[in-house]
């Protein structure tokens, strides 16, 4: 093997990576909008904006705990 091909392979292979990297944080995020959405609608999921002193927008969130 030469060291173009090495090269080669480790470039693909660290693409291959990052996109598989890419795809389970994606599908990481939109399975965390869906929870947030349900506990929402089951009301553990409370939500109030402000503006801080700076005047930038904000969010405090509180999440009930499950029931036992």
């Amino acid at each position: 093997m030469t060291t173009t091909m090495i090269f080669t392979i480790f470039i693909i292979a660290t693409l291959v990576g990052l996109f598989f990297a890419w795809r389970h944080g994606a599908k990481c995020y939109d399975r965390g909008i869906t929870d947030a959405v349900i506990m929402h609608n089951n009301g553990r999921l409370q939500y109030t904006s402000y503006v801080d002193d700076n005047g930038a927008k904000k969010v405090n969130i509180e999440i009930d705990p499950l029931d036992s």
